[in-house]
């Protein structure tokens, strides 16, 4: 280590959370819950129906895209963690300098997005250029609770205002969505124009007022849990390239962060099938309009009052237990889809089964996909207690980089579904076939993966007292304390998370150790 912390620098690190702070960071996840609102909803609809693509088409573009932005991810992570040593970043912070610039990008490239009827490779091009602009800004941002407090109170607060602005974005694209298109006209292909640029607007204003609001750890606190080594590094373009991929890949020793990975993905890629097939099966399996279909959506900011008790049951119960009731809600009201697909009622009183189903639906969903972004602030004092260091840029670019790859997988493999049973782009009726495979995909495809992730759920560790144990240890550490005098439920909590005995950690003795992948006590 580089040095201990002054009594000022940990104080710099205790600047209180107030609620207006909370709601300046919360509100960039207009973008974040937004931006993948209106491509789950609405971009393979609006590429087979209004770009003449096949859905395979228009999956190859997401799949590809989030490739090539996979590969951001993987840089951007490393590069905001080590931005502090540049002019531009000692002027306006790691994090902060992506999201000044983000913002006027994220405007122009997602308002480019959604013009009809240009071609392949203009949206290929285009969509990589959105993926690769949103990592540049969400990267950064997602580190911002790790960056601004270490009180899990504060962080929880903050991931929760996050969650509600999620959630309500989520229903609002798809309210509005509805709306504009009942009054442009189902088969009118601008009204997602108009539709995208509403939203870049209000994106774009959104991370500015995040870059305002918000503050970054201290330079010098960065420097205290570095060697000297470490602070003066210069590194070439290839160097860092492969010192951030190792770097990307040790974050996985944290047997806490691969659980919360497991978690993550099994979750985010089930509702990647059940949004990106969802108007499909509105339109083709029910038989109703698309904006009955982006009606339906948009339901779920009837739970938004209720978010405050998502916040209450998280720190009282914990990730675990929120994790498996709000799965397991998931799961029944799959079946309730499917059971009234197989039932033949009236389509008023089939609007109106839908709207309740899709109600409970929506809320539990959105409950389960708040979990992992409460407790990813959390992850990054796992790994200090490891390393020394703090690495939130790269835990967040890891969770990015794989999230992006299970994404682009996900809508490739809904493409290849549609396109190899018969699905005809443009088409205002499907076969029986093709109806039967969008079914399957969303009620067992969504279903599947939730019930894998329920099983992942019951063995996962980090709650409020865990994580309380574990920073009390990093602090004891801090101010100088000896690893000998650790009591023995404490190193039993930290072993527990880590996933590495308590002897090796804080910090790791050697670079081969750094890196060795520690899957012990998994």
């Amino acid at each position: 280590m580089n040095k201990e912390l002054t009594k000022e620098q940990i104080e710099a690190t205790k600047k209180p959370v107030g609620m207006w702070h909370s709601i300046a960071f919360g509100i960039t996840d207009l973008m974040g819950g937004g931006y993948g609102a209106l491509v789950g909803a609405y971009l393979m609809f609006f590429f087979t129906t209004f770009c003449n693509l096949n859905p395979l088409e228009a999956g190859s573009i997401i799949g590809l895209a989030k490739l090539v932005d996979s590969i951001t991810s993987i840089v951007m992570g490393k590069l905001s963690d080590s931005f502090w040593r540049t002019k531009l970043g000692k002027k306006y912070g790691r994090r902060h300098f992506f999201l000044l610039i983000g913002s006027p990008l994220v405007l122009i490239v997602y308002s480019l997005l959604w013009i009809p009827g240009v071609g392949y490779l203009y949206y290929l091009l285009v969509y990589c250029l959105v993926e690769i602009v949103v990592t540049m800004v969400m990267i950064p941002y997602e580190t911002l609770p790790s960056e601004m407090t270490t009180d899990y109170n504060s962080r929880s607060k903050m991931s929760t205002t996050r969650m509600f602005f999620s959630g309500s974005i989520t229903s609002i694209v798809t309210l509005v969505g509805g709306i504009v298109i009942s009054l442009m006209g189902d088969h009118n292909a601008y009204a997602y124009t108009v539709i995208g640029i509403t939203f870049a607007i209000i994106f774009s204003i959104a991370v500015l007022i995040t870059y305002k609001f918000t503050w970054e750890r201290p330079v010098d606190v960065i420097k205290a849990g570095m060697t000297e080594e470490e602070i003066n590094e210069h590194q070439n373009l290839f160097k860092f390239l492969w010192s951030a991929l190792v770097s990307y890949f040790s974050t996985l020793r944290v047997k806490a962060f691969r659980q919360h990975m497991y978690l993550y993905l099994l979750g985010v890629t089930a509702q990647d099938l059940f949004s990106g097939a969802f108007v499909y099966f509105v339109v083709f399996g029910y038989g109703l309009s698309t904006s009955t279909a982006s009606w339906l959506l948009s339901l779920g900011i009837i739970g938004l009052p209720l978010t405050p008790v998502n916040y209450w049951l998280f720190t009282r119960l914990g990730a675990r237990r929120c994790y498996m009731f709000y799965f397991s809600l998931v799961i029944l009201s799959l079946g309730a889809y499917y059971v009234l697909f197989l039932m033949h009622m009236t389509q008023g009183m089939l609007i109106a089964v839908l709207a309740i189903v899709s109600t409970i639906y929506l809320f539990f969903k959105g409950g389960a996909y708040s979990i992992p972004w409460n407790v990813f602030p959390f992850i990054p004092d796992v790994d200090e207690i490891i390393t020394g260091q703090r690495r939130e840029g790269e835990f967040a670019a890891m969770m990015n980089f794989i999230r992006k790859v299970t994404s682009g997988i996900a809508a490739v493999f809904l493409g290849w579904i549609l396109t190899s049973n018969g699905f005809k782009t443009g088409a205002t009726t499907q076969s029986p076939q093709a109806i039967q495979a969008i079914v399957y995909t969303i009620i067992f495809g969504t279903g599947i993966l939730t019930l894998i992730a329920i099983f992942f759920a019951i063995t996962f560790k980090l709650d409020v007292h865990t994580h309380t144990v574990l920073v009390d240890e990093i602090n004891r550490l801090k101010a100088g304390g000896k690893k000998a005098d650790v009591t023995p439920d404490t190193k039993k909590i930290v072993e527990s998370l880590t996933g590495i005995t308590y002897d090796k950690l804080w910090p790791i003795a050697n670079e081969t150790e750094k890196v060795k992948p520690a899957m012990e006590n998994d």
